[in-house]
């Protein structure tokens, strides 16, 4: 008898160049072989990087559940009828901010960067980064640059690099490291500040009932073996999804 096709579990990081199947994959599958374990749900994990490649896996292997940006949530909702059920709460990450940081001389008036370029890893989302992150103060004519490590965009910045972006949009807790550096810091600047963004999201596709995922990955911190599981996937948590800040990354989003 032929055995039984596993179902499919996305896990999508927009632009995390370590975030394939090859890379962390087996990683992945820690935590799906876990929800098999405690939820009944037998799965496969599935690594992507982008989310057009996010997008064929829904269409060809149509997963019922997984876990993906809040971009690509806003961006598919409706068209792949997604649903949230919980949010991941990364180790030391007290909240989700994005700063715009560029060279010591650099304008703080969004209306200056018409027509600069900021590098970006989420570049594949670029809605989400005008409208959501800069809260379209920018413009539409802001240009983003795909690159695949905030951090190096910095140091090409600094160091006047060929190609180097005008300004990089970099994680709040990754910019500290920078500014507290005695060489670097003196030479950058913030120049624009995000709110606090939501989280990564757990979601579910269509009328899947996710309630015995809900519930097994709320308790992951409740035995050893599921603290191992957050610790390599660098989570603190799984918890409920803070609708009122989605909400309103969902307005901005659509420019409202």
């Amino acid at each position: 008898m032929e055995a039984m096709a596993l179902a499919i579990f996305l896990f999508l990081k927009t632009g995390e160049k370590f975030a394939t199947q090859e890379m962390a994959g087996p990683t992945v599958s820690e935590l799906t072989n876990y929800l098999g374990n405690h939820a009944g749900l037998k799965c496969e994990a599935r690594v992507v990087n982008q989310p057009a490649a996010a997008l064929e896996v829904c269409g060809k292997e149509k997963p019922p559940v997984g876990i993906v940006t809040p971009g690509f949530f806003l961006t598919y909702q409706k068209a792949l009828a997604m649903e949230p059920v919980l949010e991941v709460r990364r180790e030391n990450v007290a909240a989700e901010r994005f700063v715009l940081v560029a060279r010591k001389g650099a304008s703080v008036n969004p209306a200056d960067w018409t027509g600069k370029t900021i590098a970006t890893t989420l570049a594949a989302e670029e809605r989400y980064v005008k409208g959501v992150i800069l809260r379209d103060q920018f413009g539409s004519e802001i240009r983003l640059a795909a690159v695949g490590s905030a951090e190096d965009a910095i140091f090409d910045l600094v160091e006047g690099a060929k190609g180097a972006a005008d300004g990089v949009l970099v994680e709040e807790a990754a910019w500290a490291m920078f500014a507290a550096d005695p060489e670097l810091g003196g030479q950058l600047k913030v120049v624009f500040q995000s709110d606090e963004l939501p989280r990564d999201l757990v979601v579910r596709f269509g009328e899947t009932d996710a309630t015995a995922v809900r519930s097994a990955l709320t308790a992951l911190n409740e035995d050893e073996a599921g603290r191992r599981i957050l610790a390599s996937i660098r989570v603190e948590k799984f918890a409920p999804v803070d609708s009122a800040r989605l909400e309103q990354a969902q307005r901005l989003f659509h420019g409202k």
